[in-house]
């Protein structure tokens, strides 16, 4: 009973964040400006904006990016369409990662130990929808291209946006630093936590083909994926 109501609680903390977070003037007012969200939020001296749905592969991409371009200034892991918003208006380059909806909230899903498969489901809709206007001024990587040829992300910021910033040498060979880098922020943050790991988890799947389950039979992922779909064609990937 104590589990479900705690959960219950997280749940509706997460949806007003989220709600909030597709109003980038409220959302500045009331979370930006606070730790840590401030760390994290894109400001005039950003340099690029990292963001998405979460378990979409942000924290991969965040790492790698940073491997050859250490100086560099994120906006990222705010997880709000708000983020995003503000660095088009402040004409950062933007990098908005997107994962197919059932694998996405799965494993969001399990991130929460929630599980209200409907609200998850919910929020990843509003999330992509809010961006619809947006599409002309970002760049949207799916998941896979992320985790496998980030370089070809990086390639088409530079020619989007004039930037310079640097490819990730021997990228296939420094897999294994851009994952030890990882387990170091799960060591940091969530300790303890099995299933908020950001790095692949052989012992966190059973767990998440149990939430992939229910997501799949819930109404809502038939929208959630026609949103995907979308992002993807009109990003020409």
């Amino acid at each position: 009973m104590i589990k479900s109501v705690v959960s219950t609680l997280k749940d509706r903390k997460y949806y007003l964040h989220a709600t909030v977070g597709r109003h980038p003037t409220l959302y500045y007012k009331l979370y930006a400006r606070r730790y840590p969200f401030s760390e994290m939020a894109v400001r005039d001296e950003t340099d690029i904006c990292i963001e998405g749905f979460p378990r979409s592969a942000n924290s991969y991409a965040v790492v790698a990016f940073k491997l050859d371009n250490p100086g560099i200034k994120p906006g990222h892991h705010l997880h709000v369409p708000a983020q995003i918003m503000r660095a088009c208006q402040l004409n950062k380059p933007v990098i908005t990662v997107i994962r197919e909806p059932q694998e996405a909230v799965a494993s969001f899903l399990v991130f929460q130990s929630s599980v209200n498969v409907d609200l998850y489901l919910k929020l990843y809709i509003d999330f992509y929808k809010s961006l619809f206007s947006y599409q002309d001024k970002i760049i949207v990587a799916d998941f896979k291209t992320v985790t496998s040829d980030f370089n070809s992300v990086i390639e088409r910021v530079n020619q989007k946006y004039g930037t310079q910033f640097n490819g990730i040498k021997d990228l296939n060979q420094r897999q294994n630093k851009i994952f030890s880098r990882l387990e170091e922020i799960n060591r940091q943050f969530f300790a303890g936590h099995q299933q908020k790991s950001m790095a692949p988890d052989k012992r966190r799947e059973k767990i998440k083909e149990q939430a992939r389950q229910r997501v799949l039979k819930n109404s809502r992922l038939a929208a959630a994926q026609q949103i995907y779909d979308s992002f993807i064609k009109e990003s020409g990937i």
